[in-house]
């Protein structure tokens, strides 16, 4: 572990700090984004399918749903084990997006479903799918409900609708309120990380939050939880503003500006 040797960081000046280690990563600074746009992170990938944790009953319970309960498993992390601390993820299944088969509902049901949106293609706003299920009484988390009902399209990690929350979240860093919380890094002695992914971070001045943003930026490694290859696309959800991708493209995690 990289020895913290840079003056720690006061708490008015932490978001700072982030903010513009962020805008490293990034390419930009993050003050050229819309400040009064909102923005999310997502988690999703082939991972969560191939083990049908996509169709765990936790993520459409009534108060997880309604956004009264967080979901937390342990079986999605930011990354694998022996690259960097293990960080658990915490989800806001209220903000999450759901894939729904309309037939395998009652009709009634079916019909205001498809009418959440003029355009149907099958995802649904968890706020949205608990509401319509409060409606017409339906228990989504039961085992009653034929197969494939619905499953878990992208899980909303929480967090605040600010671009750097989002950025956090999608980074592990949510709960870090100075250097000393940043977890454990690879260092510049990785073999996985390459030059152009510390020549993208060397201004930022703290050791440790460098050496493990420094993983975030590398484009090539696969072992890595998150490598970033792509932004400024356009997903269904809205404008893309990051994309990374973990454990050889068994999951990804998006930045996106939310327009909905």
């Amino acid at each position: 572990m990289t020895q913290d040797t840079t003056r720690p960081a006061a708490p008015d000046d932490w978001e700072a700090v982030l903010a513009h280690s962020f805008g490293q990563v990034l390419g930009r600074p993050l003050s050229a984004y819309d400040p009064a746009a909102r923005y999310g992170a997502y988690f999703s990938g082939n991972f969560i399918l191939e083990s049908e944790l996509d169709r765990d009953p936790v993520w459409v319970g009534g108060a997880a749903l309604a956004g009264r309960e967080p979901v937390v498993t342990a079986h999605l992390l930011l990354t694998p084990p022996g690259d960097l601390d293990a960080t658990e993820l915490v989800f806001d299944a209220s903000r999450s997006y759901f894939l729904v088969e309309p037939t395998k509902f009652p009709d009634a049901f079916a019909d205001d479903l498809v009418a959440l949106s003029p355009s149907w293609t099958g995802a649904v706003l968890g706020a949205d799918l608990g509401r319509l299920a409060d409606r017409h009484g339906l228990d989504l988390a039961s085992a009653d409900l034929p197969g494939g009902a619905w499953r878990l399209w992208e899980g909303r990690i929480a967090s605040a609708d600010t671009l750097l929350d989002a950025l956090r979240a999608a980074t592990g860093l949510l709960g870090a309120t100075g250097p000393g919380d940043v977890p454990a890094g690879l260092g510049d002695s990785a073999d996985e990380v390459d030059g152009e992914a510390h020549d993208r971070i060397a201004a930022v001045e703290d050791d440790r939050l460098r050496d493990y943003l420094a993983a975030f930026c590398d484009p090539e490694s696969h072992d890595l939880a998150l490598c970033l290859y792509e932004m400024e696309e356009e997903q269904d959800g809205g404008p893309l503003v990051a994309r990374w991708d973990g454990s050889v493209d068994q999951y990804e995690v998006v930045v996106r500006r939310i327009d909905a």
